[in-house]
């Protein structure tokens, strides 16, 4: 089933004994390498035409120039700071355990596997919820609709997590 989901789902790993872990991550569309290359290709042209517009005596246009490369740089640092969050869904043999990596901050709830329940019900911005006894975390917050629904029923089927 896993082997369906896309590409936010990275990977699913088999632990024995039952156990398995799953590795949720936003898409990206650039690595850090891409956008720091994508950061000087801008500069140079920015910095080219600017020295150009200099040379004609509009010198005004260099420090705007410069302010609009900063302003790139920490666009695309904040947007790499949103898909380097991670999940890592661990399904042992007694427990479901969630960690919520973001920003260098590590969050970890933990399910009794056997009462654990899932709550969702499809439609735009709806969340896709795992509990029980009265405590319910949210799972897989970047994630499409469509994914969601496909995470509900590999928990279903992987860890036999009732719910839906």
């Amino acid at each position: 089933m896993l082997s369906l989901l896309l590409t936010m789902i990275l990977k699913k790993t088999s632990m024995g004994g039952g156990s398995c872990q799953l590795i949720l991550k936003p898409n990206a569309s650039l690595n850090q390498g891409q956008a720091r290359m994508l950061v000087m290709l801008f500069g140079l042209v920015m910095a080219m035409m600017g020295f150009g517009f200099a040379l004609v005596g509009a010198w005004p246009i260099l420090p705007f120039s410069g302010g609009e490369l900063l302003l790139l740089g920490v666009a695309l640092r904040c947007s790499m700071r949103k898909t380097a969050a991670r999940e890592v869904i661990t399904i042992a043999n007694d427990a479901i355990k969630i960690e919520h990596h973001s920003g260098g901050e590590v969050k970890i709830a933990e399910v009794p596997r056997f009462w654990a329940r899932i709550d969702w019900s499809p439609g735009v911005g709806r969340q896709l919820m795992i509990g029980s006894h009265g405590k319910w975390f949210e799972i897989g917050a970047f994630l499409g609709e469509e994914e969601k629904r496909m995470l509900a029923k590999a928990l279903q089927q992987d860890a036999g997590v009732t719910g839906l």
